[in-house]
């Protein structure tokens, strides 16, 4: 009898332990934010070749510290991309390049691309960020754009800004421009942005 009990006691905890091991896989799962599964690009570490002259700054921030110049055609060892920024190594130091100013591993380089000449004088300050805010944004022509995956529309470029509200899949916007990997929409009445890399943006 007392064997019998046993074996039923058994039973009943090992079938309490796989519903309560199921249940914490779910609220896991369910606690993942929209698109955390798809923040970095698909671009493998390796070196990355300057487009044009450009900064490398300290953090993932164009007003944060300078630690030097990328020359065009410069190449430097790249990490990985996040949202517009790539991670870098500069002269021992960790940097970050806006990712439209470099050819990841992989791509042609701007040499390949185009014939024109290049010059290898150093930029001044000024002259690099008037180069760096032009070629900051693409052109701001209206068109609508879908969401490669559910993603969040916030009220800022930041992922800690508040959140206006969810794309779902194929769903459409109004899309602005890009900057630095965000790109700025019309959502319900409301000017928001979204990661360009959730979006089918040509």
């Amino acid at each position: 009898m007392n064997n019998v009990l046993k074996s039923q006691s058994i039973k009943v905890i090992a079938a309490t332990g796989i519903a309560l091991s199921l249940t914490f896989a779910a609220i896991s799962a369910a606690a993942l934010p929209v698109g955390a599964a798809t923040v970095s690009s698909k671009a493998k570490s390796g070196t990355a070749t300057a487009k044009s002259p450009v900064y490398v700054r300290a953090s993932e921030s164009k007003s944060s510290k300078i630690l030097g110049t990328l020359q065009k055609g410069e190449k430097v060892e790249f990490i990985k991309d996040n949202y517009g920024w790539s991670q870098v190594k500069y002269k021992g130091k960790t940097g970050y390049v806006g990712t439209q100013f470099l050819n990841l591993p992989g791509e042609a380089t701007s040499a390949q691309k185009s014939t024109s000449k290049t010059t290898t004088k150093q930029p001044s300050k000024k002259a690099t960020s008037t180069k760096a805010k032009a070629a900051t944004a693409t052109k701001q022509t209206s068109r609508t754009v879908t969401a490669k995956s559910p993603v969040y529309v916030r009220a800022s470029e930041s992922k800690k800004s508040k959140i206006l509200g969810t794309l779902q899949k194929g769903e459409k916007v109004e899309f602005i421009k890009d900057n630095y990997g965000w790109s700025q929409v019309k959502y319900k009445g409301q000017t928001g942005y979204v990661g360009t890399q959730f979006l089918n943006v040509k």
